[in-house]
């Protein structure tokens, strides 16, 4: 997603709510331990697309797989403070809604940023014509089809020209459809998915909320509520690099 204007990007040049890399690393990111303003978290959660999420959630099961005792330890840090839980789970609410509005809306967001990289880059006019040449190509196998029904031609001899056409039309489709969609990411995220992204931003808004009342958390604790997001912030922040060719060979 281009991200180049003041709501996106610092003054000088960094990303406002991504993370500054200089030689990435593909590990996850240490947890931040300053005083964040309470809100930051889901601010930051609004401004990814889907495309982002999807890869932040492709990666997810490695967090779970290396530390096994994240989830006690977030269980425990909610339960402790169940006001400020509802506190941060209201913050998140009214910022990004449900989990399945969030991503409703972070689709949008990538069809939008899509749609502005391929008018920067040039593409957008070839994209277009694909997307007639499908569609002329889907008419044309109908009208044969309706054409062999109106003629009552042989089921057999139906059945050999439908699939000849369908076996002639692949590749041609395929081509067709790279053009439309060279990137070809599945931004497709399922509600109990969503849910898991969700959660990771209320548990470091939960943070937030305890460090700005002066409420002490052990270091455990913050890693570990911290770790889910970091996690997202980090392959989201990557991600933008890649696809504005910011990112230093």
């Amino acid at each position: 997603m281009i991200r180049n204007t003041s709501e996106y990007m610092l003054a000088d040049g960094s990303p406002r709510y991504g993370i500054r890399t200089t030689g990435l690393v593909p590990t996850p990111v240490a947890a931040v331990t300053g005083l964040v303003r309470v809100g930051q978290t889901a601010d930051a959660a609004a401004l990814l697309d889907a495309a982002e999420l999807k890869l932040a959630l492709q990666h997810r099961f490695v967090l779970d797989r290396v530390n096994h005792a994240d989830a006690e330890i977030i269980t425990h840090l909610r339960a402790e403070h169940p006001g400020e839980l509802k506190e941060a789970e209201s913050i998140v609410a009214e910022r990004l809604g449900s989990p399945t509005v969030w991503m409703r809306g972070a689709k949008s967001a990538y069809a939008e940023a899509r749609a502005e990289e391929a008018h920067n880059d040039g593409t957008l006019f070839r994209q277009l014509g694909a997307a007639l040449k499908s569609l002329g190509l889907t008419v044309a196998m109908l009208v044969v089809i309706i054409g062999l029904t109106v003629v009552q031609a042989p089921p057999l001899t139906s059945l050999g020209i439908i699939v000849g056409m369908f076996l002639a039309a692949r590749p041609i489709q395929k081509q067709v459809n790279r053009t439309i969609n060279p990137g070809g990411i599945s931004t497709r995220i399922d509600e109990e998915d969503a849910g898991i992204l969700w959660d990771d931003v209320v548990n470091a808004t939960l943070v937030s909320v305890l460090q700005n009342k002066d409420i002490p958390v052990d270091r455990a604790s913050t890693t570990a509520a911290l770790r889910g997001w970091n996690h997202t912030r980090y392959v989201g922040s990557v991600a933008q690099e890649l696809r504005t060719n910011t990112a230093q060979p």
